[in-house]
């Protein structure tokens, strides 16, 4: 079982002063360790896991949710949302894993954080499994967000779109006592403010350029 530290990437679009980032895990393979991504624009965020199991290494893995025979058959996909249409595919997602075997989110919960090198808006992610997951960031914003418990079916739970705390530096999803995955984090990221030093540079060099022109038209 390969157990490489990795850098996860950001899908990112451009979209005028701001840009769009989202977390998806999918160029990943089943089993890797991530402790860092990147959203982009030189934004970083570490990432760190601890499991409530006594065997769990505290470590965030990637669980490819497109296999079966896995370990936790809870979290192959296909997913449905309402217990009747399994019409909802996903690729890699994020777990707090158990034990130093093959990936299975921990059974007892555990907790998985990100902490960002700058502040960016958090609008939402989605939530895999039959429990539930308490996400706070540094702000005091909370939500508590789970599927249907106790179901014989894989469960998928979305609130991509519906949040938009801003200011986030810190992110943590606490999965309690139960098991669960996150994907699909999605973010906004402000652009980053050219230094004074390098504004007044730009400035200098646009007054140089003007007289420059202005001694070629005397």
């Amino acid at each position: 079982m390969k157990k490489l530290i990795l850098t996860a990437a950001a899908t990112i679009a451009l979209s005028g002063a701001a840009h769009a980032a989202t977390l998806t895990f999918d160029e990943y393979q089943h089993g890797d360790v991530i402790t860092s991504v990147s959203l982009g624009g030189g934004i970083t965020a570490s990432v760190s896991a601890s499991g409530n199991s006594n065997s769990s290494p505290d470590q965030a893995w990637v669980f490819d949710t497109t296999l079966s025979n896995t370990q936790d058959p809870d979290l192959e996909g296909p997913f449905t949302s309402d217990g009747v249409n399994y019409d909802i595919n996903t690729g890699g997602a994020l777990i707090v894993q158990e034990h130093n075997g093959a990936p299975d989110d921990d059974g007892r919960g555990g907790i998985i954080t990100f902490v960002f090198s700058q502040a960016v808006s958090f609008l939402g992610f989605d939530f895999l499994d039959d429990g539930d997951v308490l996400v706070r960031d540094n702000n005091d914003n909370a939500v508590r967000v789970g599927t249907e418990r106790g179901s014989d079916f894989d469960n998928f739970f979305t609130s991509s779109g519906l949040l938009n705390w801003t200011n986030v530096t810190e992110l943590s999803f606490d999965f309690g006592r139960d098991s669960g995955a996150i994907d699909n984090l999605s973010f906004e990221i402000a652009p980053v403010p050219l230094p004074a030093s390098l504004l007044l540079l730009l400035a200098g060099m646009g007054a140089l350029g003007f007289a420059a022109r202005g001694r070629q038209t005397a």
